[in-house]
C-alpha cells in the first residue's frame, strides 16, 4: 500500500523526476503499446518504489533505475510479455509465487508458492523449450495481431522472471487498486517449505539468486513481507545454504515461522476465508491453478475466473480501460479483451 510522503521526501522525488526526464525515463518504453498502461513501469508510484529502495537518495536511485529500464530494452521484455507461449507461462508459475485471487486485511494481494512445485518446474526447465512469439515488425501494437510471427524464440530464466514480475505489478497491483480505491503498490507472500529439504535448498540456489536480483534491481518495494512458514528443524542450515544469495533488502522482509507458528501469525494478517488450507485457513487453493477470485474482483471483473496466461491493461480511444490477455498459443499472438471497465472510478491508474 502506498504512503504519504513527508516534506523531504516529496522534494526527493521532484529532484528524482527531473533527472529520470533530462535523461529521457519517463516516455514509452521500446517495445511497449501505444494505450498500454504505465504503472509500475515510470508512473509516479514507480518513481517512489525506487526511491524508497534507496532511502530517497535520488543519485542512488537514477542508476537503478537506469539499469532497470536498461534490462528491460536489453532483454525485449515487453516483446516477451506480450508473446510468451501461454502454456510455459502457466508451467512457468509453479517456480514463482501465485496470486490466489484475494487480499489481506490491510488490501494487500496474497501470493502462495509451494517449495516442492519450484524445485519440480526448475528441474524440468533444462529439458523445456520455453518460448514466445515475436511481434511482428509492420504490426500495430494495440490491435489484435492477425498472423502468426515468422519464428519462435527462446525464453531465458530472467526474461521469464520479468513477466511474472510484471504480471504481478502490472496487472494485479492495478487491479487491486480499483477494487480497494486505493494504490496497492506491494504484496505479502506465503511460502509453504514443508517439503523443503538441504537438496531442495542447494537445487534451488541459483533461482534463488537471480529472482533476487531481479526483483530488487527492476522491481524493488513489490514486496511488503514474506511469510516462510511450516519451517523444518533444520532449516537453519538451509537458510545459511540460501542467505548469501538473498539481496539483504529483501532477506530483511522474510519471516520464518515454525509449523506451531504458522496459523497464529498469519490471522493476525489475513482472514481465515483468504487464507489457504495448506497454512491453517479455509481457502482450498493450490499453487499452480488458477487464482480464486474474491467477490470484489468477480465483479469488477464482470466474470468468474481470468484467462491462462499473461493479461495487461490497455486504454482505449475514450479514456476506458480494458483486461487483454496477451501470450501467444499455437503459434500466434493472442489479444483477448476479457473484462472492459467503463468507469475507472478513484482507481488511481494513470495512462
Amino acid at each position: 500500500m502506498g504512503h504519504e510522503l513527508d516534506q523531504d521526501q516529496k522534494l526527493a522525488l521532484e529532484t528524482f523526476f527531473r533527472l529520470c526526464k533530462e535523461d529521457d525515463l519517463l516516455g514509452r518504453p521500446d517495445g511497449m503499446g501505444d494505450r498500454d498502461a504505465l504503472d509500475a513501469i515510470n508512473d509516479e508510484t514507480a518513481l517512489i518504489r525506487f526511491l524508497r529502495a534507496r532511502k530517497f537518495d535520488p543519485e542512488i536511485a537514477i542508476n537503478q533505475f537506469f539499469e532497470a529500464n536498461l534490462f528491460r530494452k536489453e532483454n525485449r521484455v515487453f516483446e516477451v510479455y506480450d508473446g510468451i507461449r501461454v502454456q510455459d507461462y502457466e508451467t512457468a508459475g509453479g517456480a514463482y509465487p501465485q496470486w490466489i485471487g484475494r487480499l489481506d486485511k490491510r488490501g494487500l494481494p496474497i501470493f502462495f508458492v509451494n517449495t516442492a512445485n519450484v524445485r519440480t518446474t526448475l528441474l524440468g526447465y533444462g529439458n523445456c523449450n520455453y518460448g514466445y512469439v515475436p511481434r511482428p515488425s509492420d504490426s500495430d501494437s494495440d490491435s489484435p495481431p492477425a498472423e502468426a510471427a515468422p519464428q519462435q524464440e527462446r525464453v531465458d530464466v530472467l526474461q521469464l522472471g520479468s513477466v511474472m514480475f510484471d504480471s504481478y505489478s502490472r496487472f494485479v497491483f492495478p487491479l487491486c487498486s480499483m477494487v480497494t480505491r486505493r494504490r496497492v503498490t506491494s504484496s505479502v507472500i506465503v511460502v509453504d517449505a514443508t517439503t523443503l529439504s538441504l537438496k531442495q535448498g542447494f537445487d534451488i540456489r541459483n533461482f534463488v539468486k537471480e529472482a533476487s536480483w531481479l526483483l530488487t534491481t527492476c522491481y524493488p518495494e513489490t514486496v511488503d513481507k514474506i511469510f516462510v512458514c511450516n519451517c523444518p528443524s533444520y532449516f537453519g542450515a538451509i537458510w545459511k545454504l540460501l542467505k548469501s544469495w538473498v539481496d539483504p533488502i529483501t532477506a530483511a522482509k522474510l519471516v520464518f515461522l515454525s509449523p506451531a507458528e504458522v496459523y497464529p501469525a498469519l490471522k493476525e494478517h489475513i482472514h481465515d476465508d483468504d487464507l489457504p488450507t495448506q497454512v491453517g485457513g479455509k481457502l482450498e487453493f493450490e499453487h499452480g491453478r488458477p487464482a480464486d477470485l474474491g467477490d470484489a474482483f468477480k465483479k469488477t471483473l464482470g466474470r468468474e475466473q481470468l484467462a491462462a496466461g499473461p493479461h495487461k491493461w490497455v486504454y482505449d480511444e475514450k479514456g476506458g480501460m480494458s483486461a487483454v490477455a496477451v501470450g501467444s498459443v499455437d503459434g500466434k499472438l493472442r489479444y483477448e479483451v476479457v473484462a472492459t471497465l467503463n468507469e475507472l472510478g478513484d482507481s488511481g491508474l494513470e495512462g
